[in-house]
């Protein structure tokens, strides 16, 4: 056999097997009729070499086309949502050269119906992919069961639900970021005391899949250090601020104890901005994300804590993630936790704009 090249090219093949090269190009691609003796001689070829394809030029050259699609809770910018679909953006404008079409699918994350009503939709389109953050927990039960019987893979991103088998998730782990929100907020605490923790409404469902893994690990460690301690739930709307002056008045009015607070969501400014509206200054309160508004609090020292989790980035690599899988075959990590980010007064500043892809 006379020396080949570094790197092996089709017609090097072609000139071996004493076949054209589009014949060499049916069987690496496996299409197109190519008689039994030529397809073993090639095949014999391939292996001799260890040839090794150029899988993206390969898909780049592809002519088939395949649709994502990401299921998403609908946000205006500064939003924790909307950085989240800045990440599906990048990724989308990067994935068009493969022939990659992501279709943005948004719900109210408030309201169980709207996530069911995108749920069917999905489900008519029968894509190649799906990215979702799993928020209704029981909905999402139901949605990846039909996905895996269409044989459609399915990444989460924000929660996890390890039960059902995703090809993957990205984000934070939220029993563990729960776990240290709570030793934050008691760090400095020698005694028991009351705590509120501060919930958002959701038509339909009880609380959102994220804030459940949250509160979970809250109270495992409140259950290990602080046994006796008392945790008062408190819900609050997420766009009526007239309904939470009243429910935040009555509550800190009847328990006038509270010092301490926790949002496991992203609306901690809507009890910062009520704690500075009404010249309340010795309440620790904790949050997540960040949000402008939050920012803005915890740099008024009405937060003394942001959790945040870098949601563009897993956004980004969730999609990258079923690429790698649909379109170059390859092996996908299961669980990617995101870095639990503690945002203070003093390092605020350094966080901002820095996990922009």
């Amino acid at each position: 056999m006379c020396k080949l090249p570094d790197k092996i090219r089709i017609k090097d093949i072609a000139a071996l097997a004493g076949v054209s090269t589009g014949t060499v190009d049916r069987v690496l691609h496996n299409r197109g009729e190519v008689s039994q003796k030529s397809r073993e001689k090639i095949e014999k070829i391939l292996t001799e070499l260890n040839y090794q394809p150029n899988i993206y030029a390969t898909a780049l050259a592809s002519k088939k086309k395949y649709t994502f699609i990401t299921l998403l809770p609908e946000a205006k910018k500064g939003e924790y949502w909307y950085d989240i679909k800045i990440g599906v953006d990048n990724a989308a404008k990067e994935l068009l050269d493969l022939n990659i079409n992501v279709q943005q699918i948004f719900f109210d994350q408030y309201n169980e119906t709207s996530f069911i009503q995108s749920i069917n939709t999905i489900l008519i389109q029968s894509p190649d992919g799906v990215l979702l953050a799993p928020v209704f927990k029981e909905q999402t039960i139901i949605l990846t069961k039909e996905l895996r019987i269409k044989n459609i893979p399915f990444v989460f991103i924000d929660s996890d639900i390890s039960e059902l088998n995703a090809l993957s998730y990205f984000g934070m782990h939220s029993f563990k970021s729960g776990y240290l929100a709570a030793k934050l907020l008691l760090k400095d605490e020698k005694n028991n005391s009351d705590i509120a923790i501060f919930q958002a409404y959701r038509t339909g469902n009880s609380e959102s899949n994220q804030t459940e893994l949250r509160i979970n690990g809250f109270k495992k460690y409140i259950s290990d250090y602080y046994p006796d301690t008392v945790i008062h739930s408190v819900k609050i709307y997420a766009h009526d601020t007239d309904k939470n002056d009243k429910i935040l008045k009555d509550f800190f009015n009847h328990y006038p104890q509270i010092k301490k607070g926790v949002t496991f969501n992203s609306r901690a400014y809507l009890i910062a901005d009520y704690l500075t509206t009404n010249y309340i200054d010795d309440i620790k309160l904790i949050g997540y994300d960040l949000l402008e508004k939050n920012v803005i609090a915890l740099k008024k020292n009405k937060i003394c804590y942001l959790l945040a989790q870098r949601p563009e980035i897993q956004s980004y690599k969730g999609l990258k993630a079923l690429c790698e899988y649909k379109i170059f075959k390859n092996k996908i990590k299961r669980t990617n936790f995101m870095p639990i980010d503690i945002l203070t007064q003093e390092n605020i500043d350094f966080y901002q704009e820095f996990t922009i892809i």
